[in-house]
């Protein structure tokens, strides 16, 4: 199982990854957040941020079990939006699947990353609701909102590089009878597709 050790660059306390692919770390000392760099070292990105906890069924190192597969739950990353706020939990099973569990005010989406665009989105110029083509890898989407949102910061680990106070847009829709999300992140725009599930769908540990 991989697992590296790094000095958080902030405070100096230990700072563990268990994937290999992160690129986004939180100190759970003093909650930098940092960017792991292909030479193998930590750069601070940003303040350090604690999310507040309002009482979520889930947490960082839990484990949920979801359509016949058992997820870790490695990293946390919190959006705010003139609504409030969502959580979106990274999972990761042993086989090496990964998946994310969107939690917004008590109801829940499971996503999969299917795609990094290699062409750049303009929110101004997506309309709503209405049927569109979104461009090679995505194809034809009916829109059902769009979002202006930022990153208020993150736990543990996650797959693409964050910084607290990123702006982080947001288009969803509906296709072929999924939700499909598109993230606006400065570095990445990053296509999902999932389903709604309940609570009682989710066995946590």
């Amino acid at each position: 199982m991989f697992q590296r050790q790094f000095e958080c660059p902030s405070c100096g306390a230990p700072v563990i990854q268990q994937h290999a692919a992160s690129r986004s770390i939180v100190c759970g000392y003093c909650h930098q957040t940092s960017h792991i760099l292909p030479a193998g070292q930590l750069a601070a990105a940003g303040a350090q941020h604690l999310l507040v906890d309002y009482g979520s069924w889930l947490s960082i190192g839990k484990t949920v079990s979801l359509a016949g597969s058992e997820y870790l739950i490695l990293g946390r990353i919190r959006m705010n939006y003139e609504d409030g706020f969502w959580d979106e939990w990274f999972l990761r099973s042993q086989d090496g699947a990964e998946g994310w569990l969107q939690e917004d005010d008590g109801s829940f989406v499971f996503f999969r990353q299917t795609k990094v665009l290699d062409h750049r989105l303009l929110l101004d110029e997506i309309p709503v609701g209405v049927r569109i083509n979104l461009g090679s890898g995505i194809g034809e989407v009916f829109t059902t909102s769009k979002s202006t949102a930022t990153v208020e910061g993150g736990e543990g680990e996650l797959p693409f590089r964050i910084k607290p106070g990123d702006p982080a847009d947001f288009i969803e829709g509906l296709q072929k009878g999924q939700i499909l999300s598109v993230e606006l992140l400065p570095e990445d725009h990053i296509v999902f597709t999932g389903y709604t599930i309940s609570l009682d769908q989710l066995q946590i540990a």
